[in-house]
């Protein structure tokens, strides 16, 4: 037994850890960090049908999951070809770009979308992150507006007040805008 100790010990002595005099520190240990779960469906909704998930695709005012296209109920977000200005900068931009951009941000860790309605052959839903509620976080941050008689009247009042986004002083919404051309084009 003497003889079989005696090379252990000496294999133990000529590694680096023991030859060196200190022992090596037990590895870091990565931070634990704890990211909001991605939202799921709740077992006793309104009865209604619900789909959540990664989003495959998105606009300002929509997202697709699970191969199904849903709209925000109560959202009007500007569409592509809608052209908002700026009466500071004098040009035309995109209206849509600023409200794609935050739907991006929004839906990055997936969403939960209940149905609420299906009309027209579309899905209209109210659709959430772990943040909340999409259509309020848009209508709020003044990149979309309030559907008439929709659920986000207090929350356009909200961004309007703020002049937040569409609703900053210096914005010349897409009617407006329009409006302006075809008068300016007639006065030429």
């Amino acid at each position: 037994m003497r003889q079989t100790i005696i090379p252990l010990f000496a294999l133990l002595m000529t590694s680096p850890c023991m030859a060196a005099g200190q022992p090596s520190p037990p590895p870091a240990a990565a931070p634990v960090v704890v990211a909001p779960a991605p939202p799921k469906c709740p077992e006793d909704g309104e009865g209604g049908a619900c789909v959540w998930g990664k989003v495959e695709g998105f606009d300002g005012g929509s997202v697709q999951l699970r191969g199904l296209h849903v709209a925000l109920v109560g959202v009007t977000a500007p569409a592509r070809k809608d052209l908002c200005a700026s009466k500071a900068a004098k040009e035309e931009f995109d209206c849509a770009r600023p409200a794609r951009k935050r739907m991006a941000e929004m839906v990055a860790k997936g969403v939960a979308c209940e149905i609420v309605d299906a009309a027209s052959g579309f899905l209209w839903g109210r659709c959430r992150n772990s943040d909340g509620d999409l259509g309020r976080q848009l209508i709020q941050a003044g990149l979309a507006r309030a559907a008439k008689d929709g659920p986000y009247a207090d929350a356009q009042k909200q961004a309007v007040q703020g002049k937040k986004g569409l609703w900053a002083a210096d914005m010349i919404l897409p009617r407006d805008w329009e409006a302006a051309r075809r008068k300016a084009e007639d006065e030429d």
